[in-house]
């Protein structure tokens, strides 16, 4: 597939920037394709300052006498995958240099506010470059850490020193907080409106980018959040997460992948199984 890997839009910025919700400015940083999904990293500036967007879904090739035409892109609500965006007009040129440069016309079939993103429009022309993937990539066997943990995680069981465990870390979705504005200080409580969530996943690419999703009972993202991810030895067995904390692994195959880690004085367990 031309389309695979990580392509970097190079922050272009939308051409409509305001919003039903506040006035943002929003910046398209780069669209990742996988074997199954896509990951799309936007940054947006708001009245309230800088935040970043992600959405990660499902993609569809359309092709004609063998070349792709369109691709259509997909986000999960309620267990139920929508179109979200189409790619059209795509073509993908190999540089004298090496690597990859790739132009293509992106149109949004729905208002972005729709899925929690304060973009009202990011559709127009694109160019790109292709990032090149993750040097252990290119040498992994199966039986390497590498192939093993590229893939998507479901966490099945989370334990830190602060006595927090995998239920009580999904309820801190549902916290609010309640300034108290006569001591300038905050308590928190949980929002008896919040439907608690019934899972935590991860996605890791060969191209170091991770995704974590907070999803719902069907499976659906109710956030997502994107970062960077190396391995930090050459065993394989510690990778650094956004280049600020370092994971130990403790036991890794196909199917289970377990391992500890400390930030900001707390340390924790973590398991996760392979999703299909």
């Amino acid at each position: 597939q031309t389309i695979f890997g990580k392509w970097d839009v190079g922050g272009s910025s939308s051409k409509n920037i305001s919003s039903s919700k506040s006035l943002s400015e929003c910046t398209f940083n780069f669209i990742e394709f996988t074997d199954k999904s896509y990951i799309m990293n936007l940054s947006i500036t708001g009245p309230d300052g800088p935040e970043s967007g992600s959405i990660f879904g499902n993609y569809e090739l359309i092709e004609v006498d063998g070349l792709v035409t369109e691709v259509r892109l997909y986000f999960s609500v309620s267990g139920d995958d929508i179109q979200i965006a189409t790619l059209t007009n795509i073509e993908v040129v190999e540089k004298a240099s090496g690597g990859f440069d790739a132009t293509f016309d992106i149109n949004f079939e729905i208002d972005l506010g729709d899925i929690e993103i304060v973009c009202l429009d990011l559709g127009g022309s694109y160019s790109a470059d292709k990032e090149p993937a993750m040097e252990e990539t290119l040498s992994a066997g199966v039986d390497s850490n590498h192939y093993k943990v590229v893939r998507n995680w479901q966490m099945t069981f989370y334990s830190d020193s602060e006595g927090y465990d995998l239920a009580s870390s999904l309820l801190e979705f549902c916290e609010i907080e309640i300034p108290n504005p006569d001591t300038g200080e905050s308590t928190y409580s949980i929002d008896p409106d919040c439907t608690p969530p019934a899972g935590f996943q991860v996605n890791l690419s060969t191209f170091g980018t991770y995704v974590t999703m907070i999803v719902d009972d069907s499976g659906s993202p109710l956030q997502v959040e994107t970062g960077t991810w190396a391995w930090s030895n050459s065993d394989q067995t510690e990778f650094i997460v956004d280049d600020d904390w370092t994971g130990n692994i403790s036991s890794l195959s196909t199917s289970n992948w377990e391992f500890s880690s400390v930030q900001d004085d707390v340390s924790a367990e973590y398991i996760f199984t392979a999703i299909p």
